[in-house]
């Protein structure tokens, strides 16, 4: 099926997702936004076919642009429909697309209900122009939740207000108000006749008012997370410059000791697409599903501001959903078509917006 005639050029820096490239972190983008070449040996920009340029117009049909508005497809938690469903739809526009990994979850099989994509299929979108971002480790909840019941010291378990980091036993958490501070490894999670609880291995040894305490990862086990990821998908030759937040779940503390790791957070407010590019913050980012909580006349609508205002619009996914398919994904990028709007990867997006937020 070809969409020549009406398709804008999708862009994507050449090779920016390819196996092996290191283009570089936040610092030094701004040497890079006027051109996708690369830099032979005397300091001479090259197009990829290795010719050289001057450098001194600025301008390349391979350079990221969001003129006239832009895209970013952004998937999550790395199944394999990401590769057997999403990507053929992509491949049809010429359109790339970011992809959260789980580490962890890298060539499993029949794991959560489906199959995940192995180190291949992530090369083959890499080299197709796809960025591969991070998506933790183990797809933990990076924010911090508030006890909704009191705690004593003889207590074991906990009430917060949502059991996100109930879901993966084994790992330390921090219990604080701000001044008392303990830690304890979660061992179980269920519901009693209060609430939904974590279980620790031994008491909290003092008292934790609901209200006024949170529960969060400790910060070196936040580090692990994102740290350890983000190594892990660079040992496999990826470059990686973007975070995907697990649950959609960030706070001010998670964006912090991101910008330790990465250039980026893709869905930092989620609920709304658009986001203006000339305030852009990639670390304030907004992105909303497409296909998933929500309807055809909504998403719709918000493409229309993204066009009507020169927006960027960031879109996200689960394709392991039933209601995700091929057919909901090709509307979608017809739907972009018919606005004229590019497709962009997240880290394309930041460096096409670099130096314009705050």
């Amino acid at each position: 099926m070809s969409h020549e005639s009406t398709r804008r050029r999708f862009i994507g820096v050449a090779g920016a997702g390819a196996i092996g490239l290191t283009a570089g972190c936040i610092d030094g983008l701004a040497g890079e936004l006027g051109t996708a070449n690369d830099t032979d040996e005397d300091g001479e920009s090259t197009d990829p076919n290795g010719n050289e340029s001057d450098g001194g117009s600025g301008e390349s049909d391979d350079s990221p642009s969001i003129d006239g508005g832009a895209v970013v497809f952004v998937y999550d938690d790395g199944p394999i429909e990401d590769y057997e469903q999403a990507f053929p739809v992509h491949q049809e526009f010429d359109a790339p697309a970011s992809t959260g990994i789980v580490t962890e979850w890298i060539g499993r099989e029949e794991f959560n209900g489906t199959d995940w994509m192995a180190v291949n299929h992530l090369e083959e979108l890499a080299d197709a122009g796809w960025e591969i971002s991070s998506h933790t480790t183990a797809h933990t909840a990076l924010g911090a939740f508030e006890l909704v019941a009191d705690a004593g010291p003889d207590d074991v378990r906990i009430y917060p207000e949502q059991r996100n980091h109930g879901f993966h036993h084994g790992y330390d958490l921090e219990i604080t108000d701000g001044n008392e501070r303990v830690r304890r490894t979660v061992v179980d999670s269920d519901q009693d006749d209060v609430g939904g609880y974590l279980e620790f291995a031994e008491p909290l040894g003092t008292s934790f008012q609901a209200g006024e305490t949170v529960e969060r990862y400790p910060e070196d086990v936040m580090h692990e997370f994102l740290g350890g990821s983000k190594e892990e998908l660079e040992s496999l030759g990826f470059e990686v410059d973007t975070l995907l937040a697990p649950y959609d779940i960030v706070d001010e503390r998670t964006v912090d000791i991101a910008r330790e790791h990465y250039d980026g957070i893709a869905n930092v407010q989620p609920g709304s697409m658009v986001n203006d590019p000339d305030t852009f913050d990639p670390f304030e980012t907004r992105r909303d599903y497409f296909v998933e909580f929500t309807s055809r006349e909504a998403v719709e609508a918000q493409l229309d501001q993204v066009a009507a205002e020169d927006a960027l619009g960031i879109l996200g996914a689960h394709t392991f959903k039933e209601e995700v398919t091929p057919e909901r994904i090709r509307e979608t990028l017809e739907w972009v078509v018919e606005r004229d709007l590019e497709v962009l990867t997240l880290r394309d997006a930041i460096r096409a917006t670099a130096g314009n937020g705050s």
